[in-house]
């Protein structure tokens, strides 16, 4: 991927204080579509709120994906780093950079990296859709563990708070495939 026609805004400030830098990808907002994936926690945030409205959802990492974040990560602290003094209004070295930056892929010896992102619970503004493999909408799945997902990624934004940063990764629409509960053995044999 070429990430020469990716750049961030300048950093705004919301009223609750909260600092953000918009992305784009040659003046657009950019999305990617993972490969077939699965979320082996589900939906949820730190504090176990299960009705908050926006949750981390975290996604088995293909290797295609994988590759694709690791180069966004990279390209981000090379970004970081050259435009330092206009988004954090001080000049920071590639280190300092590296130290502050939390990279989209989480990752834990032994496991497949998992891609960090958020998402919109239904009836919330912005809410993410789900869809079925004909194309139809959907609910969302009643077992996240026992289903394969597509997901569209939104790219959407730098955060800053403190001295750390990170992108911010939201799931829109959502290709839910859930597992099939039939007995897997057919018909048994009777003696």
């Amino acid at each position: 991927m070429d990430f020469s026609r990716f750049a961030l805004a300048d950093v705004s400030v919301n009223a609750k204080g909260a600092k953000s830098a918009a992305l784009t990808c040659g003046g657009e907002r950019f999305h990617y579509n993972t490969d077939m994936t699965r979320s082996p926690f589900g939906p949820g945030t730190f504090e176990k709120d299960a009705a908050a409205t926006r949750q981390n959802l975290e996604l088995r990492a293909t290797s295609s994906m994988e590759a694709f974040f690791s180069a966004l990560d990279s390209w981000a602290v090379e970004y970081l780093t050259a435009h330092s003094e206009r988004l954090f209004k001080k000049r920071l070295t590639l280190a300092q950079v590296r130290e502050m930056y939390h990279p989209t892929l989480r990752r834990a010896e032994g496991y497949q990296p998992l891609l960090r992102t958020k998402l919109n619970m239904p009836m919330s503004r912005g809410a993410a859709k789900f869809w079925t493999a004909e194309g139809q909408p959907r609910d969302p799945p009643k077992d996240w563990r026992e289903c394969e997902l597509k997901v569209r990624v939104q790219v959407s934004h730098l955060w800053i708070m403190g001295q750390q940063a990170g992108l911010v990764l939201n799931s829109t629409d959502l290709l839910v495939i859930e597992s099939s509960g039939s007995f897997p053995f057919g018909a048994p044999e009777l003696p």
